[in-house]
């Protein structure tokens, strides 16, 4: 049951050598290490290079820089496993964690995607675990709805899970696109028959000043507003999971808001931006009822009055010092 391991590296020279290390020294040895060198203009390809004349269970890929995507899709073309998962080429992997999750998957070959605990933010001041309570879920319909239940949406992250190699068959990310895992993931639940919970092993995921999450710009910012946008289309209309849907605008509307005090967006997209919630209208009386905490409430009346862009064109004036 080889796994292939897919780690897409660019600008990452401080922190790659401490990403392939934690791989290598996993007791779970039926494996590939796929190397995306997607174009770094540092040192990281002669990294890559060096690890893979060592190491026969690495192999490295030099293309020319198409981002995160570009580089996970190079890496799934080529991925030889019967299992795929990813690392970004600045985190790492807690030791055991593959042996602990491959065997559970050998003993579960129906299985089409694994999850297991990750700690976000590792070792920063803001560092949280998530975490799972051992779990087999069936059924498509079950998954999804299950998953935006567990409010799955909030760890899109394509890393922290094992993924049967057949689920990318027809299914790839969007290239030129940031914050793609928020419209695949959900894809690839969606498409799954049998869904883990795992109580095993780690991800750690680093937080930077350099990282994407870190770096707010229209073009991001736009990307992540429309996938949950997107997603809470999908819930309300074809689920009729309306509760659940308004988490789901909730956040979506805080990625709009973020969307326009950026400063460096061209103002017609701000109306197509807002477009893209056809129901962006909530009722005072629905969103009084929910179990919110008062200053959410207070923060999303000019959402029930008024509608996601209105909203969100108010919040923008009201902190434009932070542009």
């Amino acid at each position: 049951m080889k796994l292939s391991i897919i780690v897409p590296v660019y600008k990452v020279r401080r922190h790659l050598q401490r990403c392939i290390e934690s791989i290598l020294q996993q007791t779970y040895t039926d494996y590939e290490l796929i190397l995306v060198d997607d174009g770094s203009p540092d040192n990281c390809g002669a990294i890559c290079d060096r690890y893979a004349q060592e190491c026969d269970k690495v192999k490295v890929i030099h293309k020319k820089n198409g981002g995160l995507s570009s580089a996970r899709n190079a890496g799934i073309a080529a991925a030889k496993g019967e299992y795929i998962t990813f690392v970004d080429g600045d985190d790492t992997i807690a030791s055991g964690t593959y042996y602990y999750n491959m065997r559970i998957l050998q003993s579960n070959p129906d299985i089409d995607i694994l999850e297991y605990p990750i700690i976000i933010g590792y070792e920063s001041p803001q560092s949280k675990i998530l975490s799972f309570t051992p779990e087999k879920v069936s059924g498509n319909e079950n998954i999804f709805t299950d998953w935006i239940k567990r409010k799955g949406y909030e760890h899109c992250f394509a890393c922290n899970k094992i993924y049967k190699a057949d689920l990318f068959l027809f299914i790839r990310y969007p290239e030129g696109e940031t914050f793609e895992d928020t419209l695949i993931t959900p894809t690839l639940f969606e498409s799954s028959y049998n869904v883990y919970y795992s109580d095993g092993g780690f991800y750690y995921y680093y937080s930077h000043p350099e990282s994407i999450s870190n770096t707010i710009t229209f073009r991001s910012k736009y990307f992540i507003y429309r996938n949950f946008a997107t997603l809470y289309n999908k819930v309300a209309d074809e689920y009729k999971m309306h509760s659940e849907a308004q988490n789901i605008l909730f956040r979506c509307v805080d990625n709009l808001t973020d969307l326009f005090r950026c400063s460096d967006g061209p103002k017609e997209e701000y109306k197509k931006a807002g477009e893209l919630l056809k129901n962006g209208k909530i009722g005072l009386k629905e969103l009084y009822n929910m179990d919110l905490p008062l200053k959410s409430k207070i923060k999303y009346t000019t959402l029930a009055l008024f509608g996601a862009t209105v909203h969100s064109r108010i919040y923008a004036a009201l902190h434009k010092k932070l542009c």
